[in-house]
Formats: C-alpha cells, sequence, structure tokens
C-alpha cells in the first residue's frame, strides 16, 4: 500500500484515429453557438466545465495545422526581425507550459491556443483532440475551458481576454513581452466570475475552520493559516473533512505546482501525516476509492526532507472555486 497510485492520464479514446472533417466542422459550429447564444446561466463552478468535452473533437482535424505551426506569428514590430534571445526566451516559455499543462490539467479540459502554441503542446504529447485552434481571425476564444496566452494570442484579443473572456491566470511561465499565461475562461463572462470571488473565498474560509475545529486534525502553522485564508481547493476541503471523520490527520502542508498563479486561485495540493504508521495505507486505499470530481490527479506516498514518511495528494487544474454542490 505504501507505493506511489499513478497519476490519471487522458482516456485512451483521445488517442484513437481521427473523426471525420464533417464531424469537426459541425462540432467546432455547434460549440460557437453553444458558447454565444446557449450559455446556461448560474454555472458557478469550473468542474462542471466537463460539459464541453464534445470539443476535444476540433482538434483531430488540425493535426497537419500544428505540424506546420505558422512561424510568422512572432509578435515583433512590422520589419523588425526578432533578436536570437527574445526567440529562445519565447521558446522556453512555451515549452514549459506545455510541459504544465499536460502534466497538471485534467483529461477533459479543452484548451485554446495558436497554431504555433497548440504544435508545442501536442508535441509534448497532448492530445490533439483536446486542443482548440485560434486562427488569426477568431473573433473570441470561447469553445475552451483555457486558453493559452502567448504573446500572439495577447495581441490577437487585447484587453477583451482578460476583462471579457479569461479573467484568471492559472499559471505563467516566464516573463515580459515573451511569458506565456494560462487563463481560465469564465462561462459566463469576466463581469460576473470576478463578482463572485468574494463569496467563493468566503465558503472556502467557513470549510476550513470547521475543520479546523474537528478533534481528529492537527495542523501546522501554515497550514491553519492557508485554511483560514480561504486558501484551499474546495476538493481538498470536502475530501480531508470526510477523512477526519475515519482517522486522525496531522496537516503540514498546502502546495500548488502552478506557477505564478493568481492569489484568488485555491491550492490543489497537500502533505499529509498520519498518527499512526497504519493510517498513511488508509488514507491511499480511502483517496483510490474516491470518484469523479473528488479522484486526485495525485496520491503517494512518500518521504520529506528529514525522511519522515508523508502521504501527499494533488487534484488537476481547474479547480472549483467554491463549495456550492461540493
Amino acid at each position: 500500500m505504501g507505493q506511489e497510485l499513478q497519476r490519471r492520464t487522458p482516456g485512451t479514446a483521445a488517442r484513437q484515429s481521427d473523426p471525420s472533417w464533417p464531424t469537426v466542422a459541425r462540432t467546432t459550429a455547434r460549440l460557437w453557438l453553444d458558447r454565444h447564444y446557449r450559455r446556461r446561466a448560474g454555472r458557478r463552478r469550473l468542474v462542471l466545465l466537463s460539459s464541453m468535452l464534445a470539443a476535444m473533437a476540433v482538434g483531430a482535424g488540425l493535426t497537419l495545422a500544428f505540424t506546420q505551426p505558422d512561424r510568422g506569428t512572432t509578435t515583433v514590430p512590422v520589419g523588425a526581425a526578432p533578436s536570437t534571445g527574445a526567440l529562445q526566451l519565447a521558446a522556453a516559455a512555451r515549452q514549459r507550459a506545455s510541459a504544465w499543462l499536460d502534466r497538471e490539467v485534467a483529461a477533459n479540459i479543452v484548451v485554446g491556443c495558436d497554431l504555433e502554441m497548440c504544435g508545442e503542446l501536442q508535441r509534448s504529447g497532448f492530445p490533439a483532440t483536446r486542443l482548440l485552434p485560434l486562427q488569426p481571425s477568431a473573433p473570441d476564444p470561447l469553445g475552451a475551458q483555457l486558453v493559452v496566452a502567448t504573446p500572439v494570442i495577447r495581441n490577437q484579443f487585447g484587453t477583451r481576454l482578460a476583462s471579457v473572456y479569461a479573467p484568471l491566470v492559472i499559471a505563467s511561465f516566464g516573463s515580459g513581452a515573451e511569458r506565456v499565461d494560462v487563463r481560465y475562461i469564465a462561462p459566463d463572462g469576466s463581469t460576473s466570475f470576478e463578482a463572485q470571488l468574494p463569496a467563493y473565498r468566503q465558503e472556502r474560509i467557513a470549510a476550513g475552520r470547521q475543520l479546523l475545529t474537528n478533534k481528529h486534525v492537527q495542523a501546522s502553522a501554515s497550514a491553519r493559516q492557508r485554511l483560514a485564508a480561504g486558501q484551499v481547493d474546495p476538493r481538498l476541503l470536502v475530501t480531508l473533512s470526510t477523512l477526519a471523520d475515519l482517522m486522525p490527520l496531522k496537516l503540514i502542508a498546502f502546495e500548488d505546482l502552478s506557477p505564478g498563479a493568481s492569489t484568488d486561485v485555491p491550492l490543489r495540493g497537500a502533505e499529509i501525516g498520519a498518527a499512526a504508521p497504519a493510517g498513511l495505507p488508509a488514507m491511499a486505499a480511502f483517496m483510490r476509492a474516491q470518484q469523479g470530481e473528488f479522484a486526485p490527479a495525485v496520491a503517494r506516498i512518500t518521504q520529506d526532507a528529514s525522511g519522515r514518511r508523508v502521504f501527499i495528494v494533488r487534484y488537476d487544474a481547474p479547480g472549483p472555486m467554491g463549495l456550492e454542490g461540493s
């Protein structure tokens, strides 16, 4: 039981033979119409984004475009040539973003990207069926749940990218003009999403305080601070609350592997200790039994820097902001 539980990976269906081009075209049109005219009001939790799974068919017919990206999209002034250093920084940022997306993003999430970034993602192993290429003529990034904001995408959509469509940065790579941000696309628009952020945080604060009152929970100073500040992912809050009713827990730390994320993004990972040696395998068994949104991406028993055995759990991105419906 002390062995690492393997991280969930996209299903094999994502790697099956490509759908026909008519199927791709129909799916693309339906996604655009759904996002512009039939978005369901009140979708307040990120986990409900799985309803966009049908968009996975978009990338299948566009593999050729990914593997032959438009090299003329580098964001430099007209007539000017990008420096070697700038090109290297841009390429490094794309590669780091690509590796993070492939490792951290849930298997049902569709990612919007420019052609060059889509090609980088596909080369890293990200399924083409989960990519939504954003041509230079695309009026918006709708149809995806995340958008990779490269310099090309920022130039294409301007201030509307954050103010209208994708208000939240969940990870960022590089710096300056060449940085690459991974942004969450709010289903009901940026204004509605940002208006709900204070209420989401209050929900997490209330759940964190309740967890700290459980007699089976011991928390380090840093873990206690994170819980009291509403910085912990709702999936962790719900799961740990249930687990604490079954066995004593030592909450050592909450962490995330999302560099440059907004402070509004809850922490998706935790390091947990047990009161007795048998507690860690029991935690692993409990986590392995979870299903749906509460099934973690990573769950393993390991050793910390001091040689102490601990349990590590982490959920995929993006996660829910509030506990409603959890």
